[in-house]
């Protein structure tokens, strides 16, 4: 049988660049601003920082007990896409500074023996925290999302030693490749990475949860379900959108997943 293309080899890479050339050169028209290395530089380096506060938010929720809900934690990251990014990176910071304190005191907002829920799949929006509110009334933490609102959205750093425009272009397009959208084909590193990080934030069960629009995703959830199963690890496939009208269902799903986590 004929191998699938990987879509992220290097000639991939390199077109993906030449979009991203394209992209600058529209924002210049726009704006009227002229696109230079020093300004690129300090904005790679400025959304590297807010990368790396939300990555330190993420990695207080690997304790026991987790010192922050998974519905805040996940309003946090929706909020990253919006806020100012200096701002972002400062207050979640000094938030973080108030959860490592209270990791330090033993403090958590679950019991240390709560099942520890992972939820992967589609992307979480603003307003979209139904799953995590269900979740977690029905007494589990989220204690990680392997989503483009979660962990894909801040994990690869891109490369701030560029010092012209090619090689910074070039580092922006290595980074965003690197990330394990569905929409790659095959994309085994999104398996691996929902492996590893069962591991890494020490995940009693996983939700995989895909909104109805979202095809890929729905094709992927076989392959997903199949190598958790296969590692021993209790997994939940859930189909849903954005209303309230299935809440309830889901509850009762979810009820009857944890009560096996229990087992």
């Amino acid at each position: 049988m004929m191998d699938l293309p990987q879509m992220k080899r290097e000639k991939d890479i390199t077109a993906w660049a030449e979009e991203i050339k394209l992209l600058l050169k529209k924002v210049e028209e726009v704006t009227g601003n002229q696109i230079t290395p020093e300004a690129l530089s300090d904005n790679i380096k400025l959304i590297n920082r807010k990368r790396d506060a939300l990555k330190r938010l993420y990695n207080a929720r690997k304790n026991s007990p987790v010192p922050i809900s998974g519905r805040d934690a996940l309003l946090i990251s929706q909020i990253a896409f919006y806020d100012d990014p200096e701002r972002f990176a400062s207050k979640t910071n000094e938030l973080c500074d108030e959860l490592e304190k209270r990791v330090a005191d033993g403090k958590g907002v679950f019991p240390a023996d709560a099942p520890r829920i992972m939820i992967t799949g589609t992307p979480m929006a603003i307003p979209n925290w139904k799953l995590h509110h269900i979740v977690e009334t029905c007494g589990a933490p989220v204690v990680v999302e392997e989503t483009c609102t979660g962990v894909r959205y801040f994990e690869n750093q891109v490369d701030d030693t560029g010092t012209t425009l090619e090689q910074q272009i070039e580092a922006l397009a290595e980074r965003y490749m690197k990330v394990n959208c569905a929409c790659f084909t095959p994309n085994q590193g999104r398996v691996d990475d929902i492996l590893r990080l069962v591991k890494e934030y020490k995940v009693d069960g996983v939700i995989d949860c895909n909104l109805q629009f979202c095809g890929l995703y729905s094709t992927e959830s076989y392959l997903v379900q199949q190598a958790l199963k296969d590692a021993d690890i209790p997994v939940m496939h859930l189909e849903t959108d954005y209303s309230e009208q299935d809440s309830e269902q889901i509850r009762t799903r979810v009820q009857a997943f944890l009560e096996i986590l229990g087992d």
